[in-house]
């Protein structure tokens, strides 16, 4: 069983990177885990933990947001995905699983693009990449979805995790929010996909609003070695609301590829 996260933080130029961590093994291949727009690692606590007990996690907090400090604007994800680069190559890891919720999944499809080599797999969960919505249509989308969780488990994580995170960005984190928001709802890269060399897992909840599984099966079309897997439960980010279903498929994608 591994250890339990611990909390770090590496300096890089003009930014710091706040991340947690469980024990590294020499044996195994680490889960690079990229959480959601607005947020933090912060209410995916539940979700790392699970992931730990089975395999080593780094979990950053993304550059600006939260605990990880950078005081200018974020312009795409190929800016995001370079600053992670710069954060792993401190930490010295040469090869990776990557793991991307929604915001996060834009960003590991680009680094799975820039650096195939350094990318042993990639699981995109209910991930941004591809523009469908309008900023109208989305803010009534989310409306729906959000209306909708407030029936579903984990009462605090709704209630006070996530609005708490989420506030603080809002409030000092302004710019890249918004900027944040933009890139997700607009930034095309569905041009790196067949860039996208690693085994991929594409998981997705059948009910989301936000990034609609019309996405997941374009994205099938494009990424050469994926599978796509539904789940009936949740809405955009069901894997909270549902963390053991959600780290069972994970580790059980994962341990099926270090297996060859």
């Amino acid at each position: 069983m591994k250890s339990q996260l611990t909390n770090h933080q590496v300096e890089l130029q003009d930014c710091t990177i706040f991340y947690q961590q469980s024990k590294l093994e020499s044996s195994s291949i680490p889960i690079l885990f990229l959480h959601g727009w607005g947020i933090s690692t912060q209410p995916y606590q539940e979700v790392l933990t699970l992931l730990a007990q089975h395999h080593t996690i780094i979990a950053p907090d993304l550059p600006s947001f939260a605990r990880s400090s950078y005081s200018g604007l974020i312009p795409d994800y190929v800016s995001y995905s370079k600053f992670l680069l710069s954060f792993l190559e401190v930490l010295e890891l040469e090869h990776f699983h990557v793991v991307g919720q929604s915001f996060g999944g834009g960003i590991a499809i680009t680094l799975s693009a820039i650096v195939p080599e350094k990318v042993t797999s990639v699981i995109l969960v209910d991930s941004t990449g591809i523009p469908t919505l309008s900023i109208p249509k989305i803010i009534l989308r989310r409306a729906i979805e959000m209306t909708f969780q407030l029936f579903l488990p984990r009462r605090r994580l709704k209630l006070i995790d996530i609005p708490l995170v989420f506030c603080y960005n809002l409030l000092f984190n302004t710019g890249n929010v918004i900027q944040g928001l933009l890139i997700s709802l607009y930034e095309d890269i569905s041009y790196l996909l067949p860039k996208v060399l690693a085994p991929c897992l594409l998981l997705w909840s059948e009910k989301d609003l936000t990034t609609p599984l019309s996405n997941a099966q374009e994205m099938a079309a494009i990424i050469p070695n994926t599978k796509l897997m539904t789940v009936e439960e949740g809405c955009h980010e069901w894997g909270l609301w549902y963390p053991e279903k959600f780290t069972s498929l994970i580790l059980d994608f994962i341990c099926q590829i270090e297996k060859y």
